[in-house]
């Protein structure tokens, strides 16, 4: 009975079981399935086709090579290559010239077999001549060189001189690379036909290859950068084909790669996968479809849950910054008879109890504070008037009249500052101008045992609202408890550091013997608020700086370098000041 006299006990769990279903229903059964299923069937597909495609391309590049191998690994055995060569100094000019055209002929042979051929070339030492299937020219040693330079195996291999491919092989070929070869023969390769057999491979223009090895790159287009990126990305397959997905400049590319042992190098078709998956547009737009439907659904189950969730909620978090702030006067209301009615109600009763409370206790204690504050400054008057008038007094006698009048002037500031008691709070500007007027007049006071050092207030903070009286009483402090006990070598320093929220105040001296645990008691003391620190110093500034500005701000005490207190303020102005 009691539940149903409070219906909106289930009325919000109904409402988010019910926009859940509505979600997950279309997300999870009406959408993907199909769409993903689809996908993988048709890149597994494309993929096997591509990798049979680039291997067969491939495998007949390699029995081309091979055989154009052959014929040039048969022109070793050249006759009129071995005389020239082996035994020039027993030619005369004319003989010379035959064996040369009839090499020329066989190098001919050798470049009309294939048209992968752009020329065939003997490098011969002996007669110093370059002979190559069209042209005679003399010895060139720095191309020589260059077809020399890599290791020599019983294997054609590719190298890049000049810009060109070249199949070469030495012979006699030596091991031990201490024996100068006789002779060279280096196959040029085409690299239009190279490049016009890969464009023959591509289906669309969508497609592309690269042909990459450590020594050459041929593509089928785009930039270089695209070229180097989807290699890196490839990478080199170990043993059978692969295929995998690569992300581009934000486009995903279908790419298959293998490698041949034969030339050293990698070959790599790609296409990207929205040409691949051209045919899967009937199912993509019953995909946009659902993800259009999948869409409203979340824009009406977000408007549903703005209204009758997330609105509420910003209107009790609005509510409890109020009171934050120190707004107490926030009432809220709810027109739905469910949770937040029920919350609301009771904020409203907890702000009335507070209200209550703040005049019966937190007004009276700022009232005290305030009589506390008063009754520092009426200790602190007489006391540091009787030492400022005998100091005046013996100025007058001694005739130091230019001290006299600084001394003059330092004291008007200082009554002047004490006595106008109007505002309960102050600049930061003038609370440190007032401790520094003080701290120079004690100064001028004991001059010939005490020095000072009074840092420099960092300008952004000039502007912050600070309780009055915080900073010179804990200088005074440090001159009655400790200084003035000094004979001589006494050291007070004032400094001031800021960072990225929060300011700290540091009062240090050297006036007695200082060790860590004594400085544990007194923080203790001065956090118990039990009245056993002296409460018209310390206790007094702790309590108002942490009324003022939060509990993290507020006094601490430790051991300085000199064995003597040092007293931390730390303020935190983005909790309660200005």
């Amino acid at each position: 009975m009691r539940l149903s006299k409070q219906p909106w006990r289930k009325a919000t769990l109904t409402r988010l079981i019910f926009s859940l279903i509505c979600i997950m229903l279309p997300m999870y059964i009406l959408s993907t399935i199909m769409n993903n299923w689809s996908i993988r069937t048709l890149q597994s597909e494309i993929s096997k086709s591509m990798t049979s495609q680039v291997s067969q391309y491939l495998t007949d590049l390699e029995k081309e090579f091979q055989r154009i191998q052959t014929l040039q690994y048969d022109c070793l055995n050249d006759e009129n290559l071995n005389r020239l060569a082996g035994i020039p100094d027993s030619l005369d000019d004319i003989e010379k010239m035959q064996n040369i055209l009839r090499l020329q002929q066989r190098l001919n042979a050798i470049k009309n077999s294939s048209a992968y051929i752009q020329d065939v070339y003997a490098f011969i030492p002996g007669v110093a001549k370059n002979v190559s299937a069209i042209t005679v020219n003399a010895f060139d040693p720095v191309e020589y060189e260059a077809l020399m330079n890599s290791p020599l195996s019983f294997e054609s291999r590719v190298r890049v001189v000049k810009n060109k491919l070249f199949l070469s092989v030495a012979y006699p070929f030596s091991l031990s690379g201490k024996r100068e070869p006789l002779f060279l023969i280096a196959v040029e390769l085409s690299l239009d036909k190279l490049e016009d057999t890969l464009q023959s491979m591509r289906n669309s223009e969508d497609e592309g290859l690269i042909l990459t090895s450590p020594q050459f790159t041929l593509s089928t287009g785009r930039d270089e950068g695209f070229n180097r990126q989807l290699v890196e990305l490839l990478g080199k397959p170990e043993g059978k084909p692969t295929a995998q997905t690569v992300d581009i400049n934000r486009t995903s590319y279908l790419a298959v790669t293998t490698t041949s042992d034969f030339f050293g190098a990698v070959l790599s078709k790609y296409v990207p996968e929205d040409a691949v998956f051209q045919p899967l547009a009937q199912f993509r737009r019953w995909f946009l479809a659902l993800a259009g439907i999948a869409l409203v659904v979340i824009v009406v189950y977000s408007l549903y849950v703005y209204k009758y969730i997330h609105k509420p909620l910003i209107k009790l978090a609005k509510a409890f910054r109020k009171i934050e702030y120190g707004d107490f006067s926030v009432i809220i209301g709810h027109r739905q008879n469910d949770e937040f009615q029920y919350i609301y109600t009771r904020f409203n009763a907890m702000v009335e109890k507070l209200n209550s409370l703040i005049d019966q206790v937190y007004k009276q204690q700022i009232l005290t504070q305030r009589a506390e504050l008063k009754q520092l400054q009426s200790q602190i008057n007489p006391h540091f008037l009787y030492n400022s008038f005998f100091m005046l007094n013996t100025m007058t006698r001694v005739g130091d009249y230019e001290q006299l009048e600084q001394f003059t002037n330092q004291l008007g500031e200082y009554y002047q500052f004490i006595t106008r008691s109007s505002s309960d709070e102050v600049p930061l500007v003038k609370e440190v101008g007032h401790a520094r007027v003080y701290t120079d007049i004690q100064a001028m006071r004991f001059s010939n045992r005490i020095k000072v050092r009074f840092g420099e207030l960092p300008p952004q903070t000039e502007h912050i609202m600070v309780p009055r009286l915080i900073l010179q009483p804990i200088i005074e402090n440090a001159f009655e408890h400790g200084l003035e006990k000094k004979r001589a070598n006494g050291l007070l320093c004032v400094s001031f550091e800021k960072d990225e929220d929060r300011l700290l105040l540091i009062v240090e001296d050297n006036g007695g013997q200082m060790d860590d645990l004594q400085a544990a008691a007194l923080n203790r003391e001065l956090n118990s608020n039990d009245g056993t620190v002296e409460t018209t110093a310390l206790l007094n500034i702790h309590q108002r700086i942490g009324m003022k500005f939060g509990p993290r701000s507020g006094l601490h005490l430790e051991t300085g370098e000199q064995q003597g207190l040092r007293v931390i303020m730390t303020i935190y102005p983005k909790d309660g000041g200005s």
